[in-house]
């Protein structure tokens, strides 16, 4: 009986021990910064803008390239907005390889919202975007568009 109770003992005394080893080993409680926990939220904003751009900079290089778009081709600056979203896509994907597949969707959302509502911001500001574009490019795009509306391959979906 003496045996079995010390055999119990050192059975209580190791497992102890083995909770003390195990414990002394866990990870520490997170104390991340704020602005460290919000960078994963705060990336996909930032993927997001980074497609807007990539919008307003091929429309920018199209604007410099060929200046207004022929009247046949009204919806060629969407084809070449949506072969943007998966170039920026791809690109996104490459910079961010633990996430890419969030982050070349909040990509590719603002690439195609943007190219979809590119004309609105045009109607709102066009004196600056005259400058940039020219004063003919910001005719033509109010000529195929109408404010406040969605422009999908050459057909204005009126939001108002």
């Amino acid at each position: 009986m003496q045996k079995e109770q010390k055999s119990f003992q050192d059975r209580v005394t190791s497992i102890n021990q083995r909770a003390e080893v195990a414990a002394s080993k866990a990870t520490p409680v997170r104390t991340d910064s704020i602005w460290v926990r919000l960078a994963y939220p705060g990336s996909f904003i930032g993927a997001f803008f980074l497609g807007a751009f990539a919008v307003f900079l091929t429309r920018y290089f199209q604007s410099q390239l060929v200046n207004v778009p022929g009247s046949g081709q009204p919806g060629a600056q969407d084809i070449v907005g949506i072969g943007l979203a998966s170039m920026a896509g791809l690109f996104v994907s490459m910079l961010f390889k633990g996430k890419q597949k969030e982050f070349a969707s909040a990509c590719t959302l603002g690439v195609l919202l943007t190219t979809f509502t590119y004309h609105n911001a045009v109607w709102a500001y066009p004196e600056s975007f005259e400058q940039v574009y020219g004063e003919d490019w910001v005719e033509f795009i109010q000529s195929i568009t109408k404010p406040s509306s969605i422009y999908f391959f050459g057909n204005t979906i009126e939001l108002s």
